[in-house]
């Protein structure tokens, strides 16, 4: 008797609590989307996980084969291509868009007429779809009509048109080229956001004690901007690694696979030769690399005190 009525004043004291306590209302009225992105990521991921551990083709029939789809992914022919490939596409690609990203927010963050026009024009490539811009590169690299042959042409650097995209030694730049158009305005504006936040007495002392551009460059600027720079960087990288539209509608991982990265890799092993098991496990493989990059990124945001 003495143990019911102690369960029951415990009970009523939670309950008491609870009800006492405020709830949020901005809680509520996000938790149905919350709730929905939950399902809409968590199931996916989950059943991806589960088919990477099944052999199943396209007629449904599925078989239990555990680790073997892995096994068989990282002892492939293709894989170590694959893999340089990927490297290659985004270390080339992010270290294209942060050089020019980060010298043309230093150009912009400069006094000159029309800026506000320049800074909306160059605001253009970001905000183009991906498979537009793919079209248009495709046909500027074009060996019979393609501006960019025809200006090598007359400018005496070549005799001939190139076929950049057909080409197993030009494609992988020819499309690094073509997503450095599409993100560099990204990197362009978050370095100038961060131009614009610093302390220009910093600036105006070193330029009274003397110090050249480069000398500010490296010791006031990069120093001031690396937390910006970091958080550029990874979200740069997740970008390039993720990107699928641009790279498949200009080569389609070609030619003779000198395109061929990851993501790529993912839709041709899906749906054209119909092996998902081989496609959800190398999507498991893509995914523990991208957390990889997610970590340091939510890590970084949590050092400048920022919120995810």
């Amino acid at each position: 008797m003495e143990f019911q009525e102690s369960v029951r004043e415990n009970f009523i004291k939670i309950r008491s609590r609870l009800t006492d306590r405020e709830i949020n209302p901005g809680l509520l009225f996000i938790a149905p989307a919350v709730l929905l992105m939950l399902v809409l990521i968590t199931y996916p991921l989950i059943e991806t996980f589960r088919l990477s551990l099944h052999n199943l083709t396209s007629g449904g029939v599925e078989n239990f084969v555990g680790v073997s789809k892995y096994v068989t992914l990282f002892t492939s022919n293709w894989f170590p291509n694959v893999m340089f490939n990927t490297f290659v596409w985004v270390v080339g690609g992010v270290a294209l868009q942060l050089v020019v990203g980060f010298g043309l927010a230093l150009l912009l963050n400069t006094k000159f007429p029309a800026k506000s026009a320049v800074r909306a024009g160059f605001l253009i490539p970001w905000v183009t779809p991906t498979i537009v811009t793919s079209i248009i590169f495709s046909w500027m690299y074009s060996p019979q009509f393609g501006i960019v042959n025809e200006l090598l042409v007359r400018g005496g650097l070549i005799n001939e048109g190139i076929a950049w995209l057909g080409n197993p030694d030009t494609a992988m730049f020819a499309v690094i080229v073509s997503a450095l158009w599409k993100q560099f305005p990204f990197v362009m504006i978050m370095v100038l956001a961060g131009l614009q936040g610093m302390d220009e007495s910093l600036h105006n002392a070193a330029k009274i004690d003397g110090a050249p551009f480069f000398a500010r460059l490296r010791h006031i600027t990069i120093p001031s901007l690396l937390p910006v720079l970091k958080i550029v960087l990874l979200l740069t990288v997740i970008w390039m690694f993720n990107q699928f539209v641009l790279i498949f509608t200009m080569t389609g991982g070609g030619p003779v696979g000198s395109t061929n990265v990851l993501s790529v890799k993912v839709y041709r092993l899906a749906f054209q030769q119909f092996r998902y098991g081989d496609a959800s496990a190398l999507s498991v493989v893509m995914i523990m690399i991208m957390l990889v990059f997610i970590f340091f990124y939510i890590r970084a945001l949590r050092k400048r005190g920022g919120s995810i």
